[in-house]
């Protein structure tokens, strides 16, 4: 019997001879003493390798440690050298980061002693500490998650407001960015936000590396940097950003929860902590490296030049692009972290507040029976105080219906609104102070909640098993640590509460280099003269030295490069913001029965709505310049006439149809057999292929209008595909409705914003110039209105979902005909005021150029309601991307990778089809099983549904990157013609799946039980729309083919063709 590895362990060493023999060894035993020396050897290099090696599950916490500590700390990590010179700034941020490697490991460690039950950084306190410690930690933590959202909207109306200078107020930055993020803050619970928290975290890396490299490359050639005047309160306040940097503690127990050998996890969290600290030091160094202690307080303010000089606040030339993209990036990093940390907190005060999510958790088999535990656990572990933000996923269906409870969503919409109020309100107040606010957010409520916190939990569950020697370096972290964060917290309180009036430029230097920068490239040593680049001219301006009067430099005459002096430039005059635009509000009654509108009927109508206004609105303007406003309005009440058409029948093909059909597909493959799928299947795959393109086009020409000359339409759409490539990776959308609801309003803002600043900018206009009536002209309209709608293919969902699905065919045709009624007075409103020389994308008639601020209207507008109409649109496409892509990912998955082949029982349906004299398919339970059905509302778990994502991570990450390639590079291709490319969808795509295939769908449903008078009306919308359909894409794929340049107005008649009929400034 060969000896165990235990055994092995104690033989006794020998050493090998010149003849191969061991001494003391007979021959006849020299293959069982290899025989064991091998086994030892593969023994011994298992087991490292098991320890060392990292696993799946080591990579995956490690992931998700570092995406939960990289932040807005970041941004003050050059500045803790400016503040305490390099080699006290190296050594703090070392002892700052083996306190919370400490502080982290700790908390691992104690989860590892703890029962079962323990699964979140609160149970960890309540099992400690009784209810103190839970109330305890609840405390830390809601500080946290309320203090840090504050700097969020503070730092996003900073970068807001140097993105847009000129256009609104810091305060309106505030408070738009919080609007623009209400939706997300209003969903129950934040479901797959993996996708997310990477792009959130990959924002920041992308931040900091383009602004040290920034740094780097414009301070080139420098001379020695000018050193720190260290002061200790000076040096102290960057504990509150080193605190507010970490954080990782409290994200621990989740982490650890998931994992699948937990006593692994203390040494991941050691090597992610180190590795985290030491990129710390790296960016701190390499920021001070170039600038010394000249460096901001926040690194993003040391790198935007002024659009005037194109020099930022350090004296370096500095190219616009990367700086824009440094600030967006960091903007997409606030934006989600501001939803993510809000939810706990919204999570607690529900609790607390509300009485909501009061889950009894029974306790489990303690497996640490010799550790301290607290006596009455199974009391405490019911506690009121009792949160977890991490149920499982058994208990989500059980969370969701809580939240839809009749009459709760009312009351807790209500809080979460006031929630953000509050911190609305504190963040304009704070607007001024976000280095002080972040040193005191760090200071106080992470440095309690990541490093105290933990360690005296640790402290306290260990009890006398603690060596004596960790026991002192433990309490001496904890005592330090809290020293300098009441010292901290109430010197950066004292600056926010009574601030002083800066009087240095450079605070952390010396007082020699408080005033001057130290270093321009462009500053010849002998005259010390300082070159501005401005659009028209370059410009020199004569400094005095130190030596001489330094305060009269400000008066100095601006001179040219001959020396002659030149006037001053005359600033843009200020104009108040506009009033808001009118709140979108239409009732509508739905009369059925005895019953008026339920709360079922409002939220189908509601998602109806969100699915429609989209980017074919931009047109609607265009329709009424290429035919007219008559033909125009008959072009569109023939065209919402056979949507609603369209939809309603749908809706009625699936009140006839049985309970399987769930989907559009399901419709197709009842209706026609494995062919209709397949019909279904392609029209689908073809929208969600091209529309994203378009999303693409439009969004890389509004960044480039935003942003210009910073970099070209194919960067941006690249850049844009980039950005919303994690959320296309998430593997379902969950909880998507209030990103539905966020891309709608970013629509209808758009549109508003438009739409008034055109009424606006064109006032006093004299009568408008008609439209050159053309066929081929006025049929082209066809394809924007057909791409306008688009409801007919998510009735069969919604319709699902409702409880009386017997009244969607009514509030399918009330809600389709508002929207009608929305896109007519849309489109008069805005040929109204320019009639033919409109642009065939309403946003290109409302951005003034920077030079002029002169639109192609000939109207002078004001830069910032264009902004926010193009920011709301923006918003829109984004958000729609990732939807309109999941469906088609989910298609490939199917066809290509052999996914989500989930076998469905339709025996049920078979025995109890309510509508047996329908006309249905014979072979139903043959076609059920179809290769190729597509359901987006499969009855499948979600653990089913992840585990199988899971098992195919490379293959379908792949197929989805190789999808969003191809999609880019066609945009690239089509970046010209997006008034062309968006009437080709709506000509082809849309008509064929939204109005076609549905009435073909519904005619065949119905059989011979359909009266002939409305066959003939079905028949006669299918053969129009085909035909226009046809042709509209022939000619719009032409001139994409084919792109010929034409006129500047191509709508009027040829004495309006290349002239603006009406201009501002030369009638006034």
């Amino acid at each position: 019997m060969d000896p165990s590895p235990e055994l092995t362990r104690s033989t006794v060493s020998v050493s090998r001879s010149r003849n191969g023999m061991r001494r003391g060894w007979g021959v006849g035993i020299l293959p069982a003493g290899a025989l064991i020396s091998r086994k030892l050897l593969a023994t011994t290099a298992t087991m490292v390798a098991k320890k060392w090696m990292p696993t799946k599950e080591d990579l995956k916490a490690a992931f998700n440690l570092f995406c939960g500590v990289c932040g807005i700390g970041t941004l003050g990590m050059p500045a803790n050298f400016a503040r305490a010179g390099p080699v006290l700034g190296c050594l703090a941020i070392v002892c700052m980061g083996l306190a919370n490697i400490y502080g982290a490991v700790v908390c691992s460690r104690t989860m590892l002693m703890a029962p079962r039950s323990v699964e979140t950084f609160g149970d960890i306190g309540e099992w400690v500490m009784g209810k103190a410690g839970r109330y305890l930690v609840l405390i830390a933590q809601m500080a946290v998650c309320t203090m840090t959202p504050c700097a969020f909207l503070v730092l996003g109306g900073d970068l807001l407001d140097a993105l847009f200078p000129g256009a609104f107020s810091r305060t309106f930055w505030i408070i738009l960015m919080a609007l623009m993020v209400l939706p997300i803050c209003l969903t129950p619970t934040l479901k797959e936000g993996a996708g997310a928290a990477f792009a959130g975290c990959m924002g920041t890396v992308l931040a900091d590396a383009i602004g040290v490299g920034m740094l780097i490359y414009g301070m080139r050639g420098h001379p020695a940097v000018p050193t720190s005047d260290i002061k200790f309160e000076q040096a102290a306040t960057a504990f509150g950003n080193l605190a507010l940097a970490y954080g990782a503690a409290t994200l621990i127990p989740d982490i650890q929860r998931q994992h699948r050998d937990p006593a692994r996890m203390p040494t991941v969290v050691f090597v992610t902590m180190t590795f985290i600290t030491l990129m710390f030091v790296l960016l701190a160094a390499a920021g001070y490296s170039a600038v010394g202690c000249q460096v901001s307080g926040n690194l993003l303010y040391s790198i935007f030049p002024k659009k005037d000089t194109s020099f930022t606040k350090r004296g370096m030339l500095a190219n616009f692009g990367p700086a824009v993209l440094a600030y967006l990036f960091m903007q997409l990093h606030i934006s989600i972290a501001f939803a993510v940390f809000l939810h706990p907190m919204f999570y607690i005060a529900e609790r607390l507040f509300l009485s909501m999510h009061q889950h009894q958790i029974a306790e489990e088999e303690l497996p640490y029976q010799q550790v301290e535990t607290p006596l009455e656990q199974l009391k405490r572990t019911s506690s009121a105080a009792h949160v977890s933000t991490t149920q499982d996923n058994d208990e989500d269906e059980a969370e969701l219906a809580e939240y839809r409870g009749k009459g709760v969503a009312l009351k807790w919409v209500t809080m979460r609104i006031a929630l953000v109020v509050i911190l609305v309100i504190a963040a304009v107040a704070l607007q001024h102070n976000f280095v002080d606010l972040s040193d005191f957010v760090g200071a106080s409520a992470n440095a309690m909640s990541c490093i105290v916190m933990p360690i005296t939990l640790y402290v306290k569950a260990m009890g006398k098993k603690m060596p004596v020697y960790e026991r002192i370096i433990a309490v001496l972290v904890a005592v330090v640590c809290a020293g300098l964060s009441i010292y901290v917290s109430y010197t950066s309180g004292k600056k926010i509460i009574f601030p002083e009036k800066a009087t240095e430029n450079f605070p952390f230097c010396h007082e020699e280099h408080k005033h001057f920068l130290y270093y321009n490239e462009l500053i010849s040593n002998a005259t010390r003269k300082h070159w501005y680049f401005t659009n028209e001219t370059w410009m020199l301006k004569r400094w005095y030295t130190r030596t001489h009067h330094p305060a009269m430099a400000s008066h100095m005459a601006w001179r040219d490069v001959k020396g002659k002096p030149v006037p001053h430039h005359l600033k843009a005059a200020k104009t108040p913001p506009p009033a808001s635009p009118p709140a979108l509000s239409a009732s509508v009654s739905i009369m059925a029965g005895n019953k008026w509108v339920t709360k079922d009927d409002a939220m189908a109508a509601f998602n109806i709505f969100c699915c429609v206004c989209g980017i074919g609105t931009l047109g609607m303007p265009a329709n009424f310049a290429r035919s007219g406003p008559l033909i125009g309005v008959c072009a569109m009440l023939f065209m919402g006439f056979a949507n609603i058409y369209a939809a309603v029948a749908v809706s009625k093909a699936m009140l006839i149809a049985p309970r399987s059909v769930r989907t559009f597909g399901d419709l197709g493959e009842w209706c026609m057999g494995t062919g209709g799928r397949y019909l279904v299947l392609i029209s689908q795959m073809a929208v969600c292929l091209m529309t994203p393109c378009a999303f693409l086009v439009l969004g890389g020409n509004i960044l480039n209008h935003l942003f210009p000359n910073a970099f070209d339409i194919t960067f941006w759409i690249i850049l844009m595909a980039l950005m919303v490539l994690p959320i296309c990776l998430t593997p379902t959308l969950k909880e998507g409705a209030g990103a539905a609801a966020a891309g709608c309003l970013g629509t209808i803002v758009a549109d508003i914003v438009g739409i008034g600043m055109l009424f606006h900018g064109m006032s006093g206009h004299p009568t408008i110039p008609k439209p050159e009536l053309e066929f081929q002209q006025v049929i082209t309209s066809f394809g924007n209105l057909a791409l306008a709608y688009g409801a007919a293919t998510v009735i069969p969902d919604l319709q699902r979902q409702h409880g009386e699905p017997q009244r969607m065919p009514k509030v399918v045709f009330i809600t389709v005909t508002f929207i009608t009624g929305m896109f007519i007075v849309l489109a008069a409103t805005g040929y109204s005021v320019v009639g033919c020389q409109i642009s065939g994308n309403l946003l290109d008639a409302i951005f003034p150029e920077h030079n002029t601020n002169r639109t192609k209207a000939g109207m002078l507008a004001n830069v910032g309601p264009a902004v926010i109409a193009y920011l709301g649109m923006q918003l829109h496409i984004s958000i729609a991307f990732a939807v309109f892509l999941h469906p088609m990912f989910y298609i490939a998955e199917r066809l290509v990778l052999g996914m989500h082949k989930h076998s469905i029982s339709i025996e049920e349906d078979l025995e109890n089809v309510r509508y047996q004299s329908a006309t249905t398919p014979n072979d139903l339970a043959k076609r059920a099983s179809s290769i190729v059905r597509v359901s987006a509302v499969e009855v499948v778990s979600e653990e089913d549904e992840a585990a199988e994502y899971k098992g195919s991570v490379m293959k379908y990450v792949t197929l989805r990157i190789v999808l969003v390639v191809c999609l880019v590079i066609v945009s690239v291709v089509l970046q010209d013609s997006f008034v062309d490319f968006a009437d080709l969808i709506g000509a082809s795509a849309n008509t064929v799946c939204c109005i076609i295939v549905p009435i073909v769908l519904y005619v065949k449903a119905m059989g011979k039980k359909m009266p002939v008078y409305e066959r003939v009306v079905a028949i006669v919308v299918i053969i129009v729309c085909g035909i226009l359909g046809a042709y509209v894409t022939y000619t719009t794929g032409k001139a994409i083919i084919f792109p010929e340049k034409g006129p500047l107005f191509p709508f009027c008649a040829a004495e309006f063709e290349t002239a603006i009929y009406y201009n501002v400034t030369s009638s006034t």
